[in-house]
């Protein structure tokens, strides 16, 4: 154990690889069409002490939540992406809403409900876009 968590509690965040790891552990993940390797992730939230990514394979879209306080990033939810498009169209089953400067909240499908992302992180292009690329895009 590090000094750092020893005395702090904290351990190091995990990089985009280890996230997209961590998807096998879900009961619904599907190693015949499912591939760590080629999904893709998005940084959603962030602060000094957790991040949440979404993680978009083939057919299914994950919500990992890391926060150094705990032991090890949760998987938190995931969702078929038949459920979230009407056809391929991604962005009507994402809803953004403000929340303060900082941060805004961001439904993702009917069960999937007030997300926060980082405002900061989004500024090249909107958080409903770039997560309707993500679902597109694997």
């Amino acid at each position: 154990m590090s000094i750092a968590k020893s005395l702090l509690g904290f351990r190091k965040f995990w990089n985009e690889h280890q996230i997209r790891g961590l998807i096998t552990k879900s009961k619904n993940f599907d190693s015949q069409q499912e591939s760590p390797d080629v999904s893709k992730c998005l940084l959603l939230f962030e602060t000094s002490k957790q991040r949440t990514w979404i993680v978009s394979t083939s057919i299914r879209l994950y919500c990992v939540l890391d926060d150094i306080r705990k032991d090890r990033p949760r998987l938190q939810w995931s969702v078929a992406k038949s459920e979230l498009a009407d056809g391929t169209d991604y962005l009507q089953s994402i809803n953004v809403k403000p929340k303060s400067d900082r941060t805004g909240l961001v439904d993702i499908g009917t069960k999937h409900k007030n997300w926060l992302y980082s405002k900061k992180l989004f500024t090249s292009s909107e958080v409903d876009s770039q997560i309707s690329n993500l679902l597109s895009d694997t």
